[in-house]
């Protein structure tokens, strides 16, 4: 393919077209990117490697950092500054996240709980505290963890 055969707009065309292409293509496997950007926190889900790199690149410290949870087994090549973790699946990933996210609040209401408080009380009380360790200790343990490797392996 010859460039200099193609007018301007001929070329932003298909750069288009291959852009278009570029973010549609499925490499299959799934790309749970949680990004952290002056103070904001959003969720990606990217189709492919290739797409993963660019916003790798475009958040490699400066202005954000990018925690992954792929499927891809060969996610650890990836250059990033925030957190790699390999998933067995979504279901699985989903699971460990409701985990953590009760485990974490039961750490925060603890540490509510066991502060002096003079002008206001927790807006949790014991019993909820004790009525969300219950839920904890009956989690569904059957999911698989992510497996980490972190920006100072």
């Amino acid at each position: 393919m010859k460039l200099s055969d193609y007018t301007l707009d001929e070329l932003i065309e298909m750069r288009y077209m291959i852009d278009n292409h570029i973010n549609d293509f499925e490499d299959g496997f799934v790309y749970i990117c949680k990004v952290r950007s002056y103070g904001r926190n959003w969720v990606v889900n990217i189709k492919n490697i290739r797409k993963l790199e660019d916003l790798c690149y475009q958040y490699s410290g400066d202005d954000g950092i990018v925690d992954i949870y792929s499927t891809n087994p060969n996610i650890f090549d990836v250059n990033n500054y925030g957190d790699l973790a390999y998933i067995e699946s979504v279901e699985d990933y989903n699971q460990w996240k409701g985990y953590k996210s009760l485990e974490d609040l039961i750490g925060r209401i603890e540490y509510e709980l066991s502060i002096p408080r003079p002008t206001f009380k927790s807006s949790y009380s014991i019993e909820d505290l004790e009525n969300y360790k219950k839920i904890l200790n009956d989690y569904d343990m059957s999911f698989i963890p992510p497996v980490f490797k972190r920006y100072e392996d």
